[in-house]
Formats: C-alpha cells, structure tokens, sequence
C-alpha cells in the first residue's frame, strides 16, 4: 500500500483536470455542432491523461536531476528528494505514459482522420521536452507552452476528433482555458521563484521579474471573462456559455490572494496561488461545458 501510496504522489493524478477541462470543451462544442461519439472522447480524454501523466513524471525527474527539487524546497512530488522513489523507474514510467498516450492519439486518427498525428506529435513533443531534452521549462518557455498546448491545441484537437473540421467557435472557447491552465503554471512558478534562481533555472516568472510576473497572473485569470462576453457578442460562442462567468469570484479571490501575499511578503498566500489557480480552470471549465451543452 506504500508503494501505491508514492506512486500516487508522483503521479499526481489530482492534476488531470488541467487535461480534462479542454478535453471536455471541444467534445462539448462539437456536440453543439451535432456531432459527438462517445468512444472518441474516452479515446481522446485517454490519450489526454496520459501525456500529462508523462510530463509529471518527467517534470519530477527533470526537477530532481536538475537541482530544482532538494530537501529544503519541499516539492510538490518530493519522492525522488526523499529516496523513497529512484529516478530511472520515474523516468521510464514517464516514457510508458508517453508511448501509451501517443498510441491512443494514433487510434483517434485512425478512427477520425489522421491529420490528427499533427496534434498528438505536438503534445509528445511538448510532453517529452518539458523539463527533460529541450527542457521549456527552464528556457523560461513553460508558460506559453502550456497555454498552447493544454489550451489551444487541446480544445481544438478535442473538437477536430468528432467533427473532422476546425472552425473559430472552438478557437475562441480555447482562449479562456488556456490562460487559466497558464496560471496554474504561473502561480507555481511565481512561489517558487527563489528556489528556481537558487537552482539556476530561467522560469517565465523569472525572465520577466517580480512585478510584471504578478501582472501576468493577474491578465491571466481576469482576461478569460471579457473574451467569454465578446465571444458571445459577436456570435461565436452561444449565450449559455457565459455561465462560466460564475467562476469570476474564484478568479478575484487568486488575484487577491497574489496581490496581498507579494505586499505582506506572505508564503503561505504565496503557495496557494497554484492550488487556487488549479481549481478556478476546473471550475470554469465545467460551468463552460453545462453551458454549451444547455446550449
């Protein structure tokens, strides 16, 4: 049960909304286009699942290989810090994760339309470089990494698997996920700022430095909202898509909690910033799917 209990951990299998929200929304969206399929969408939500399941495990490795994750700066998948994991079962976990996720994405194209590879070469390349090879994630490319792949070409990958099309509906619902699920990233990035300098890393939050940094999270959580409204206004997105605009408070309350914990020098306001972050996009993203299928 130990065991179970650590690989767990390393997994981090709470994180999968972050792959399930765009997931989600395109199926959604093509379902108001009257096509959806059933066995598409567990096929693609798999798939989905498990290349981020490979980049948290690789994100793990990355970080523990590269100093970023010591004793002191308590991980959020400490495994490797501790001993209790080694890193060559993590990684090779993580490479598993990676085939099965792009096998399932070669299964969507096959069952769809193939151009599909496209989208599924783009999230194992971006899986597979994240903190391991390229490593994005130290080049300070983390962020907009994230917003495109688990925003933009999710949703669209999502949509494009039922329909076989792409249109500006889907790309226009893609926006606000992507800069939600960009602010979980950043509100982790933002807490960790020291540990990753310390460690000699060049994160996002890094490269631009401390205010424009928080100015980020701020944009990131508050632009999603007037993008839902104009989507609405000029006819891209149906009205019952503004439901989504229930998660404002959450969005408030994260930039709030950065904005005051920054002032008063607050790390515990400070850590929670991923966490808040995390739960505002679940949120969202779920109200955002009631309402287009209410739609």
């Amino acid at each position: 049960m130990k065991k179970i209990a650590l690989w767990f951990g390393v997994l981090r299998l709470w994180s999968l909304t972050a792959s399930t929200v765009p997931v989600l929304v395109g199926a959604a969206l093509a379902a108001l286009d009257g096509r959806f399929s059933w066995l598409l969408l567990g096929l693609t939500l798999s798939s989905g699942w498990l290349l981020q399941t490979a980049t948290n495990l690789f994100n793990t490795y990355g970080d523990f290989k590269a100093g970023v994750d010591t004793v002191a700066t308590l991980p959020t998948a400490p495994q490797l810090v501790t001993g209790e994991l080694r890193p060559r079962p993590v990684f090779f976990a993580g490479v598993a994760a990676l085939l099965l996720g792009a096998g399932l994405g070669v299964a969507v194209a096959a069952l769809s339309d193939w151009k599909l590879v496209l989208f599924a070469a783009a999230g194992v390349a971006g899986a597979a470089g994240y903190t391991t090879g390229v490593r994005f994630k130290y080049l300070g490319l983390g962020v907009p990494l994230v917003a495109v792949l688990m925003g933009v070409l999710m949703v669209l990958a999502s949509y494009y698997a039922q329909t076989c099309t792409l249109a500006w509906r889907p790309l226009v619902a893609s926006l606000p996920v992507s800069c939600l699920v960009a602010a979980i990233l950043h509100g982790n990035d933002l807490r960790d700022t020291l540990t990753d300098h310390a460690a000699n890393i060049k994160t996002t939050a890094l490269l631009m430095g401390n205010r424009p940094a928080r100015t980020l999270f701020y944009v990131l959580h508050l632009a999603p909202y007037p993008v839902m409204v104009a989507g609405v206004a000029f006819g891209n997105l149906p009205a019952w898509s503004l439901l989504c605009l229930l998660a404002l408070p959450l969005s408030l309350a994260a930039v709030m909690t950065c904005a005051g914990g920054f002032r008063a020098n607050d790390t515990g306001r400070i850590a929670k910033l991923e966490g808040l972050s995390a739960g505002t996009h679940f949120i969202f993203g779920m109200l955002l799917v009631l309402g287009l299928l209410l739609a």
